[in-house]
C-alpha cells in the first residue's frame, strides 16, 4: 500500500476560515509540523522568537524548569494580529511535561484576541491530552483540536502524514 504524501492529503479550507498557525520551534520538531499543518489548511504561519538564549547543556535544564514552573518570558513582536482570524492552531514543544515559556508567553498575551484555538504538541512522549489542562487554563475553553508527535512517530512517514490528516479534518 503506497503512503500518500502530505501535497495528496492537503484538504482545502472549504469553510474558507481564516486560520494562523503559530508556533516555537528549537530543535525543527515543532516547525515541521506547523509547516504541514498550514500547507494542509492553507492558514498563515508565524513562529514565536523567544528572547533568551536557549541553546547549551545548562540552557536545556533551565528549559525543563522553565515549563515545569509553567514560567514565562519575553518573546520577540509578532506580525500577525490573532484577533484578525477565525482559529489560531498554536504548536509547542513539550518542555517539562509543559508547553514551553515562549508559547505560554503568547497564549496569555493573546488569549483575549483569540476567537478558537487548537494545538499541537511535540515530545519525547508526552501525549497531547497531558498538555490539554495547562492550555485550558490558559485559555479558560476547550481547544477545538488537539494532537500530539512524539520523536518516533515525526520520523515515521506513515503515522505522521496519518496524525497530520486526522487532525486537519478535526479543524474542518
Amino acid at each position: 500500500m503506497k503512503i500518500p504524501s502530505l501535497s495528496e492529503i492537503i484538504i482545502h479550507n472549504k469553510t474558507m476560515k481564516k486560520i494562523l498557525v503559530v508556533y516555537y520551534s528549537k530543535t525543527g520538531n515543532t516547525e515541521k509540523a506547523a509547516k504541514d499543518i498550514a500547507a494542509g489548511l492553507g492558514a498563515d504561519l508565524e513562529k514565536i522568537e523567544d528572547k533568551r538564549n536557549r541553546k547549551g547543556f545548562f540552557a536545556w535544564f533551565a528549559a525543563g524548569r522553565a515549563g515545569m514552573k509553567k514560567m514565562k518570558t519575553e518573546i520577540s513582536v509578532t506580525e500577525k494580529n490573532p484577533a484578525e482570524y477565525d482559529l489560531v492552531i498554536v504548536g509547542s514543544p513539550v518542555w517539562g511535561w509543559n508547553m514551553v515559556p515562549a508559547i505560554r508567553t503568547y497564549m496569555e498575551s493573546n488569549k483575549a484576541n483569540i476567537k478558537e484555538y487548537a494545538f499541537f504538541v511535540t515530545s519525547g512522549n508526552t501525549a497531547s491530552q497531558k498538555i490539554a489542562p495547562h492550555m485550558k487554563e490558559i485559555m479558560e475553553r476547550e481547544p477545538l483540536a488537539h494532537v500530539g508527535f512524539n520523536g518516533a512517530e515525526i520520523k515515521d512517514e506513515k503515522i505522521y502524514t496519518q496524525k497530520i490528516k486526522e487532525f486537519i479534518e478535526a479543524i474542518k
